[in-house]
């Protein structure tokens, strides 16, 4: 299911799961990945005390010319959160002044998570797909500051998508390669490539998302009038 080096060493170490993005909307293979990401650290004895989805600053839209206002991706959050008893929505993220830089989110995140849990140990790590990894090769995209923060002192649970191979990509990064041991890559047996794009595109067409995300996310979205209108592609 995972490859990891860590599959032999016993951890009773508490984590936080902290799924990034713009959940532009939200829907159901967010929640799916955390699970998966869960069953990969339960499976190398980590113990999951819970997971957290949090929202991108309204100030991320310079970047992604399709998203809509953060009160409402976060209420759709929370909406969708609702079906889970270990995932929260957090709203830390958007209420800075202004959008804040991943590594900057789990560091936040981690020390209101030693509070909340009382777990003075606690660690995040970050939930991303084979893509975001993929885009710490980006130039200009990730300070490499942040990337040796990310993975070196919180860690990643890489979900595999179709088309990647996150194996190969972290043994040719030389900071992936270096933290390589706080890196648990989880692979999907049932492969489901839903994005947030296709969601827009079908409400946009006029088309129904319901059992793509929550009935209450799908209601919300009717109600709001949200997507109905013709846009350019973009997660």
């Amino acid at each position: 299911m995972e490859v990891n080096t860590e599959a032999t060493i016993n951890r009773n170490i508490p984590v936080l799961l902290v799924s990034p993005g713009c959940f532009n909307p939200p829907h159901l293979q967010h929640l799916r990945n955390l699970e998966l990401a869960r069953d990969g650290l339960r499976r190398i004895n980590y113990r999951v005390v819970g997971g957290i989805m949090t929202p991108t600053h309204d100030h991320y839209k310079k970047h992604k010319k399709t998203l809509i206002e953060y009160e409402h991706r976060a209420t759709m959050v929370d909406l969708t959160c609702q079906s889970s008893s270990w995932v929260k929505g957090s709203r830390w993220e958007g209420g800075q002044p202004t959008w804040t830089r991943t590594a900057k989110v789990l560091d936040a995140l981690q020390s209101q998570g030693r509070i909340e849990y009382n777990e003075p140990n606690l660690i995040t790590k970050l939930v991303c797909g084979a893509d975001l990894l993929e885009s710490f090769a980006k130039p200009g995209l990730w300070l490499d500051s942040d990337i040796k923060t990310i993975v070196g002192e919180h860690g990643i649970v890489v979900i595999a998508r179709p088309g990647y191979d996150p194996g190969s990509f972290i043994f040719n990064h030389d900071v992936l390669f270096k933290y390589q041991d706080n890196i648990t890559l989880v692979y999907n047996p049932v492969n489901c490539d839903l994005s947030s794009t296709q969601c827009r595109t079908l409400v946009t067409r006029g088309m129904s998302v319901r059992y793509l995300c929550t009935d209450a996310v799908c209601d919300y979205i009717v109600r709001n009038n949200l997507y109905v209108e013709t846009e350019s592609k973009g997660e």
